[in-house]
């Protein structure tokens, strides 16, 4: 039972046991009462429907049956400090001090059981999956400790809960983490001085990944990064999520899978996903609509892969090819979203930054698309973290992030 549960009986019982007081002659098990969290303005702990719902079925006027009910509640029940009556007939209660020293002390007596709801859903959650480029920073960690609470209550609950990271280990990005980690090898190992490049990435970080690498491949001499590139992109990448995993582990949170973008796109993920969603007719070779506003002179309407994605709910259709023939971004969220659903996820949770807030409707319209409304997507937006300094905004750039991390964390 939950704090919500409990006082539904305890209010419902109340009234079974003065209806006739209140001149009640329906109750029909109460059916269709609630009691829930009032909205955030209102300054209430619990807000019942009872006196909308009684009222209905035995016609009498709401509110003049909610100021009878909220009589009876100060009258018989000592647990509210006050008693409201709002809107057209809802019953606002703030509980008292002392009521809320004796409901912690009930759940600390029970938590084992108090507030479990008994589900059997197989979840999957995907959250952090920061870049592989570098280390965590402060900023990442609002939506890795939502997304391990909200792993955690419903595996409370009785559901199974695969907790998801998805390492975007493919693209331009990684080659340029790889050819930085590179460099400063050559730099640890022949003095060579490493001339910071615009996409190159210069923090110490780099360092101690190529120190380790060193170490662990004494052998090589690391010539030439085309002949090195694929073992230096596997040992980098090792050892950067090696510090992920450590960082998350200070803060209680162990991922139990992680998911590699490039092997979905070794084992054409991607094609497949869009194979199967041909099939349905859900992607076709069309024309998209120019962008809203202003029209850019290098806009062209030229024939695309599309992907259907206002028949699911989106703004939108989606192109998943780019014109130079690769696939978009979204393409790849095809492929991996595919990949979930076979694996036979009955909800799928993505905690997702405010910068991908955009990506909702489509990634929301692709699930449906290709589970056929079987399986449901949910989106947790988690926005920006700000830090104050003298009631200021104090703007950090991502080196400092990353050391008020490890120092407030570590």
């Amino acid at each position: 039972m939950n704090i919500f549960e409990e006082y539904i009986k305890i209010i419902t019982q109340l009234i079974e046991k003065n209806k006739n007081l209140l001149q009640l002659k329906e109750l029909k098990n109460f059916q269709g009462v609630t009691v829930e969290l009032p909205p955030s303005h209102f300054n209430f702990d619990l807000s019942s429907n009872v006196a909308l719902i009684l009222g209905k079925k035995n016609n009498v006027n709401p509110k003049d049956l909610a100021e009878k009910i909220k009589k009876l509640i100060n009258d018989e029940l000592k647990d509210f400090e006050k008693v409201e009556v709002a809107g057209p007939g809802f019953i606002n209660l703030r509980f008292s001090q002392r009521s809320i020293v004796n409901i912690i002390s009930k759940i600390l007596e029970n938590k084992k059981d108090y507030g479990k709801k008994i589900s059997n859903n197989k979840y999957n959650i995907e959250f952090v999956s920061a870049n592989p480029t570098g280390p965590m920073h402060v900023g990442h960690c609002r939506g890795a400790i939502y997304g391990d609470v909200l792993a955690n209550l419903l595996k409370f609950n009785g559901n199974k809960v695969v907790k998801e990271y998805y390492i975007n280990d493919y693209g331009s990005q990684i080659k340029n983490f790889v050819k930085s980690v590179f460099l400063r090898i050559r730099e640890l190992k022949y003095k060579e001085i490493f001339k910071p490049e615009k996409d190159l990435y210069p923090g110490d970080y780099i360092i101690e990944i190529s120190k380790k690498i060193i170490y662990s491949n004494k052998s090589l001499k690391f010539e030439n990064l085309e002949e090195s590139y694929n073992l230096l992109k596997d040992e980098s990448l090792k050892h950067s999520m090696n510090l992920i995993k450590s960082d998350l582990k200070k803060l209680g949170i162990v991922h139990d899978h992680f998911f590699s973008e490039t092997k979905l796109v070794e084992k054409k993920l991607v094609d497949k996903a869009v194979n199967y969603l041909k099939d349905k007719n859900y992607v076709i070779e069309g024309y998209l609509d120019p962008p809203k506003g202003e029209i850019s002179k290098e806009w062209k309407k030229t024939k695309k892969l599309i992907f259907k994605s206002t028949l699911f709910g989106d703004d939108t259709d989606r192109a998943i090819k780019k014109d130079d023939g690769s696939w978009t971004y979204f393409a790849n969220d095809l492929g991996y979203h595919m990949d979930k659903v076979e694996r036979k996820f009955e909800r799928l949770i993505n905690v997702l930054g405010a910068d991908h807030t955009g990506y909702i409707k489509r990634l929301k319209a692709a699930v449906e698309a290709l589970s056929q409304n079987k399986v449901k997507l949910d989106c947790k937006v988690c926005q920006l973290v700000k830090l104050f300094k003298n009631g200021e905004p104090f703007k950090m750039s991502k080196k400092v992030w990353r050391i008020y991390f490890r120092t407030r964390f570590t």
